[in-house]
């Protein structure tokens, strides 16, 4: 991969992994990204993180982006997938040059797109349409392109509807410190134990609830609306 640099979200005076899962990689040209599904130290650096992910849980999150990406794939937009190295764990997809959050940041998500919050909403119906619970929902798991049309990314922390309960505390590996703070005081106030299981869809609220500092709150509310009443 030569010519490639590691993908990083940024803000002014700060640099932060774009994913905390697998080691994201940009192409020269910023058109292709590799989601590596390996730990590549120069980018995840907490080598305490590191030993905590397993080949074996690796290789899992690694065959649940492929499958939900293939579940969703003709039935609703996502990314274009340019191939697959499952040998080493990489996919490689068009990319836009940056992620939605960073498109947003060095602008704003309106003049990105101004009907992001239809074509989110849309996104979230049509993906509960065919039993998937996705709950990676920050604004660096969407990629635009040229065609205006939000897609979804990063289907490694997604889940089938009818999948067995799940606790908290089983993906707290791969939840950022910042999005851990944003959780306790929620946990708090909807009495939730870590450890307990709980159905995907209720969990799936109080995956919303944490997002609210990400987006507009009346944009969550209606999300937990139309949800209730689709179950």
């Amino acid at each position: 991969m030569t010519n490639w640099d590691y993908y990083w979200n940024e803000e002014p005076g700060d640099r932060f992994r774009a994913n905390l899962v697998y080691t994201a990689y940009i192409s020269g040209d910023r058109k292709t990204l590799c989601m590596s599904f390996n730990r590549d130290v120069n980018y995840h650096s907490n080598l305490e993180e590191n030993t905590l992910w397993t080949e074996e849980l690796l290789a899992e999150r690694f065959q649940r982006e492929l499958k939900f990406y293939n579940k969703a794939a003709g039935k609703i937009p996502v990314a274009e997938l340019l191939d697959i190295d499952e040998n080493n764990r990489k996919i490689y997809i068009k990319f836009p040059g940056d992620d939605f959050y960073m498109m947003g940041y060095k602008s704003s998500y309106d003049q990105v797109l101004p009907n992001w919050r239809e074509q989110i909403t849309e996104r979230f119906k049509e993906m509960w349409s065919l039993g998937i619970l996705k709950f990676s929902m920050h604004p660096n798991s969407w990629i635009v392109y040229e065609d205006g049309i939000l897609r979804p990314i990063n289907w490694f922390f997604t889940f089938e509807e009818g999948e067995p309960e799940k606790s908290i505390s089983e993906y707290l590996i791969q939840l950022s410190d910042s999005r851990q703070d944003k959780l306790r005081p929620l946990l708090e106030k909807f009495n939730i134990d870590i450890e307990k299981k709980y159905q995907l869809w209720d969990l799936q609220n109080i995956c919303f609830e944490s997002f609210r500092h990400n987006y507009p709150s009346e944009l969550i509310d209606s999300l937990l609306s139309i949800k209730k009443d689709l179950r």
